[in-house]
């Protein structure tokens, strides 16, 4: 048998802007403490009768790598590391990735998730 492969490197997720017209979180709540003018969840329905969520978005990004899945989920553990931004702008924003223009903003345009692992080989 012939020994297992290494290797090491990184992932790495480099963000542009992001654009949340609606000022909504996940799971489709306003922005902000669940103010706004819908003031709860709802998601497509709410926009559609009370508009725009009014609150502040924060927003931060969590990047989680993981074997791939047919179903994808945000739920289970990240098999090959996580990684959190701090928080990056409002709810519709564009990021400076030019480290000569703006290097702090550049450095939070990217998420990195080093990795150094290895497995096994077909012996065929």
């Amino acid at each position: 048998m012939r020994p297992p492969a290494a290797s090491s490197g990184f992932f790495e997720l480099q963000l542009l802007e992001i654009n949340n017209p609606r000022s909504e979180v996940r799971g489709g709540a306003c922005c902000g403490a669940g103010g706004g003018t819908g003031g709860g969840t709802g998601g497509g329905a709410r926009y559609e009768l009370l508009g725009p969520c009014s609150g502040p978005c924060h927003t931060r990004l969590r990047l989680c790598l993981k074997e791939y899945q047919n179903n994808v989920t945000s739920t289970g553990s990240c098999s090959f590391g996580n990684a959190t931004s701090p928080v990056l702008g409002g709810a519709t924003f564009a990021l400076e990735t030019d480290p000569d223009q703006d290097p702090e903003a550049a450095a939070h345009a990217k998420l990195v998730i080093p990795f150094a692992f290895r497995w096994t080989v077909s012996t065929e």
